[in-house]
């Protein structure tokens, strides 16, 4: 058995020497030395956040292209069937043409089934507050305007506040007729559907015609809104201008295209459906009676078949 001396010796022998580290855990220090002083690279953006960034921006989400006029087929023939007829009745249309109606037999589809009961009376009452804020942002995201623009310039536009029930005009410097046909945007993360009512109009006819008419056309600076009718102080009313002018911000080149190849398809159509008018024919009609009509008390079975 070895003395308490002995063992004390042994034990300040295995301890290091002051100042010194041991190996093992100077290499660990080394270690997290040097990972420390590497740069940590960023976690890359996940796809949440992707489509989350690209849906509050502002843009219009579906595609723009306008597929090219394709002519129509040409009308099916349709042929009469052959059914007993009891009465007949032809008058001539205003195009040359002559309107035939026929009382055929009696039908043999089943009997219409008798109309459903009146929906119980449900007395009025107010909206709560949750139906109030939902008609408030229906009304809000849901722009319908009428506007006329000047030389693709300047517009002059005309809406409603559907809270307020004012009625609105605003002169802006923008061409508003970019948005024809687009039917629905994103502005900041929000639906908003889209209808416009609008007229172009070429400002060299007003000087042709200076002598007879003189039209007054509005100036205002590029880029600007003008309010000209209503409460030019209610911002909330005001807004669907904004909001106009930064879509057609963010979408000008895409709209360009859009309105060019929409013009391309109308020009098509007219000259197409021009040289293809429509060629007036005679008209036909089948009038079958259900059971219970009065034209089944003398049916004339001896009519002939057509």
């Amino acid at each position: 058995m070895k003395s308490p001396r002995l063992l004390l010796i042994l034990l300040l022998g295995s301890l290091p020497i002051c100042g010194q580290e041991p190996a093992a855990l100077s290499g660990w220090e080394s270690l997290d030395s040097t990972a420390s002083a590497q740069p940590v690279e960023p976690i890359p953006p996940t796809q949440e956040t992707d489509e989350a960034r690209l849906l509050k921006r502002t843009h219009i989400p579906h595609s723009l292209e306008v597929i090219p006029f394709t002519p129509p087929p040409p009308p099916a023939v349709k042929r009469l069937p052959a059914v007993r007829v009891d009465a007949a009745i032809s008058r001539p249309s205003k195009n040359s043409r002559t309107l035939t109606l026929l009382r055929g037999e009696a039908s043999t589809l089943p009997d219409l089934p008798p109309p459903p009961p009146a929906p119980p009376h449900v007395e009025p009452r107010d909206p709560n507050p949750e139906e109030i804020a939902q008609r408030i942002w229906h009304h809000r995201h849901n722009f319908n305007f009428g506007a006329t623009v000047y030389d693709h310039k300047v517009s002059v536009v005309n809406w409603t506040d559907q809270e307020s029930l004012v009625r609105y005009e605003a002169v802006c410097g923008f061409d508003i007729g970019l948005l024809a046909g687009i039917g629905s945007f994103i502005h900041h993360g929000e639906d908003y559907s889209f209808f416009l009512f609008h007229s172009d109009f070429d400002t060299t006819w007003e000087r042709r015609l200076t002598r007879v008419w003189k039209l007054p056309v509005p100036t205002v600076e590029p880029g600007e809104i003008r309010i000209t009718m209503g409460d030019a102080e209610d911002t909330i009313a005001t807004a669907p201008m904004t909001i106009i002018k930064e879509i057609i911000a963010a979408e000008t080149p895409r709209l360009l295209i859009y309105q060019a190849q929409r013009k391309t398809y109308s020009a098509a159509s007219v000259a197409w459906h021009a040289a293809n008018p429509p060629i007036p024919r005679d008209e036909t009609f089948i009038l079958r009676p259900h059971r219970g009509s009065r034209y089944l008390t003398h049916p004339q079975p001896e009519a002939t078949t057509r």
